[in-house]
């Protein structure tokens, strides 16, 4: 029996590495398992999806700003009728005072003499004194306000909770609209850091830096195309430009064909832009009677074609002494 025993000892360790072997796990093996795995970032989106984003979320921020504006007019309702109910209530406690006034100055007097004995007597109807009469036309009158005023109060009940709940309701749909808001200012972030374009005029040294994804921005970059394009009085492109002429041409670029070849009434289009609230894309104009005009870039430069024997080029807003507006056509 002994050697059996000892034969069992010695092949058990060695099918327990054989086992091992068999399964791959084996020191170097397990020590590879245990090795950290890499985590790949997830990919930045792209500006298609940037601007899918955008689309939706300003969908749903229009849809929300309607829930709103219908919220604010309910709230109103609710608080005229709410108003409505409390002037009633009010009228009718007013007319039942003097009555109540009157009973409780007739309680008081019977306390005061000592009995029940003085609203009875031959005065009254079946017997009852005339101050007992009285009080009893008084309590009728009572009566009958009293179902009203508890209708009215009822009312007014009803149209409390109805303010309730359409004020809840209202502070519900804004606070959904500001987070739609903040999602639309988070998303713009992100599109307007991918779509930031830089460059430098080596005509004029100057550079320039383009931000934004809307359609002013995106003609800007057209616009910067043609630096060094030379000054030609009428033209709107592709190879030579006057003021007006490169911006009508850098529009039709990006879809939108048809401007008027004229800064006057290039002026009343878009909305217009205070000098303070600039931003890429915006049209500048200059002279009293807009005899110029450029686009602005960023940082204070703006891009334009000058004059004959100059060339589109980029240069400093401030140069200009007779800056007269600004507007911005989406």
């Amino acid at each position: 029996m002994a050697p059996d025993s000892r034969r069992r000892r010695w092949t058990a360790p060695a099918v327990a590495v054989a086992a091992l072997v068999g399964l791959g796990l084996t020191g170097p093996a397990v020590a590879h398992a245990a090795s950290p795995l890499t985590v790949l970032a997830a990919p930045k989106p792209t500006e298609k999806e940037l601007r899918k984003q955008l689309d939706d979320l300003n969908t749903q921020a229009e849809i929300l700003t309607e829930k709103f504006n219908k919220a604010r007019v309910d709230l109103d309702r609710a608080q005229r009728a709410e108003a409505a109910a409390a002037r009633i209530s009010a009228d009718l406690e007013a007319k039942v005072a003097p009555a109540r006034r009157q009973l409780a100055a007739l309680a008081a007097a019977n306390y005061m003499s000592g009995g029940p004995d003085v609203l009875f007597g031959s005065g009254g109807a079946d017997g009852l004194s005339d101050t007992a009469y009285l009080a009893q036309n008084q309590a009728t009158v009572v009566a009958s306000v009293q179902a009203e005023i508890d209708k009215a109060n009822k009312a007014k009940l009803a149209a409390e909770q109805r303010t309730a709940q359409v004020a809840q309701a209202k502070k519900q749909v804004e606070n959904a609209r500001t987070t739609a808001r903040n999602k639309i200012a988070e998303v713009q972030k992100q599109l307007d850091k991918l779509t930031t374009t830089h460059v430098k005029d080596p005509h004029t040294g100057l550079s320039a830096t383009v931000t934004g994804s809307g359609l002013p921005a995106r003609m800007a970059r057209k616009a910067l195309t043609k630096i060094g394009r030379p000054y030609v009085w009428g033209a709107a492109g592709p190879s030579t430009f006057d003021c007006s002429g490169l911006v009508v041409w850098a529009y039709a670029q990006v879809g939108k064909p048809g401007l008027p070849h004229y800064t006057g009434d290039l002026f009343e289009l878009g909305t217009k832009v205070s000098r303070g609230s600039l931003q890429s894309g915006d049209l500048v104009y200059f002279g009293s009677n807009l005899h110029h005009m450029g686009i602005y870039l960023g940082g204070g430069k703006f891009l334009h074609a000058p004059s004959t024997g100059d060339v589109v080029k980029i240069s400093e807003l401030s140069d200009r002494s007779d800056f007269a507006g600004a507007n911005r056509i989406g």
